[in-house]
C-alpha cells in the first residue's frame, strides 16, 4: 500500500516556485478578470470572512453541460485538490495542493460572501503522474482566478461550499481539518486503530476505548481520547494519518494530546 508523503510547507520551496500565470499561458490574469465587466465588484476583506481558518478537499467538479469531470480522491493512491484559507498577521492568505504542486496566492471575501483571489497564483514546478493530472492542475488554477461567484451551505459553519467559474463550470468542495490560528505546534504522525473498541477505565468512568499502536510489532494500548473527523467500523484495522496537538489542562487521566484524523491510509476487514 503506497503511503504518501507529508505536505512540504511552501515557506521551504518558494525557491522553486513561479508565477502560475506562466503556467496558465494564454489564460486571462487575475488582475485583468478582476477589472473586466464580468467579474464581481471587487471590495476589500472584512471581518465578515467566513473562510478564514478553514481547509477544503474538491469533491466535485461539474461542467456547463451536467456532466461531472473526475477528480483526485482522498485514498492512499491519489492525493486530493485542495485549498487553505489562513491569516498572516493582517494578510489573508491561500494555499492548496493543484494536482500536482503545491500554490499560494492572496486573497479576499468580497460583499462577506463572494471569494476573490487577489494575486496571480504561485505554484511550485513538480512533474504530474499520470500525465493527465497536468490539464487538471492547468484548469483548477486557471479557474480560481476567475470566480464570478460563491455559495455555502452556512456562512456561520460551512461545511460545504461551491465555486462558479466565468467558464460555467462548478467546484465543489468539502471542509477538511481546519489549520490552526497563529501558528501550530501539531504534526502528523501514523497510527493503526484496531478493529474492535475494548472496555475501559477513563478517571471514574467505565468507557470504551480505541486499540492503537505506532507499528505492527508493538503491542496493542488503549487510547483514552477521542480520534476526532473519524468515523470508526468494527471488524477493520485501519492505519490514520493523525494531526496530533497539545492540549492545555487535560482532565485527570485523560490524554495531553488530542487526535484529527488527517486521511486514511489504509483499511482491512479483519479475515480477509
Amino acid at each position: 500500500m503506497l503511503i504518501l508523503p507529508r505536505v512540504r510547507r511552501l515557506g521551504t520551496m518558494l525557491g522553486a516556485a513561479v508565477i502560475a500565470g506562466s503556467a496558465l499561458a494564454g489564460c486571462t490574469s487575475q488582475s485583468a478578470w478582476r477589472a473586466s465587466a464580468n467579474s464581481p465588484v471587487f471590495q476589500p476583506a472584512n471581518g465578515n470572512d467566513f473562510l478564514a481558518q478553514t481547509s477544503w478537499t474538491l469533491v466535485r467538479w461539474t461542467r456547463p453541460n451536467g456532466s461531472v469531470r473526475p477528480v483526485p480522491t482522498n485514498d492512499p493512491r491519489n492525493r486530493p485538490i485542495t485549498i487553505t484559507f489562513t491569516r498572516e498577521g493582517a494578510e489573508p492568505r491561500v494555499t492548496g495542493f493543484a494536482g500536482c504542486n503545491t500554490f499560494t496566492s492572496s486573497y479576499t471575501v468580497a460583499g462577506g460572501q463572494n471569494l476573490l483571489l487577489t494575486s496571480d497564483p504561485v505554484a511550485t514546478r513538480m512533474a504530474c503522474m499520470p500525465a493527465d493530472r497536468a490539464q487538471i492542475e492547468h484548469d483548477f488554477l486557471a479557474g480560481l482566478i476567475r470566480i464570478t461567484a460563491t455559495s455555502a451551505d452556512n456562512y456561520g459553519d460551512p461545511r460545504r461550499i461551491s465555486l462558479s467559474l466565468a467558464n460555467g463550470d462548478i467546484l465543489e468542495f468539502a471542509r477538511r481539518i481546519d489549520p490552526v490560528m497563529g501558528g501550530s505546534t501539531s504534526h502528523t504522525k501514523l497510527v493503526y486503530v484496531n478493529s474492535q473498541r475494548v472496555p475501559c477505565d477513563a478517571g471514574v468512568l467505565r468507557t470504551t476505548c480505541y486499540q492503537v499502536r505506532d507499528s505492527d510489532n508493538q503491542p496493542w494500548q488503549y487510547w483514552y481520547g477521542d480520534i476526532a473527523g473519524f468515523q470508526y467500523q468494527p471488524g477493520s484495522i485501519y492505519r490514520l494519518r493523525v494531526v496530533e496537538q497539545p492540549v492545555l489542562n487535560p482532565p485527570p487521566d485523560m490524554p495531553a494530546v488530542q487526535w484529527t484524523l488527517d486521511s486514511v491510509v489504509e483499511q482491512r476487514v479483519v479475515g480477509h
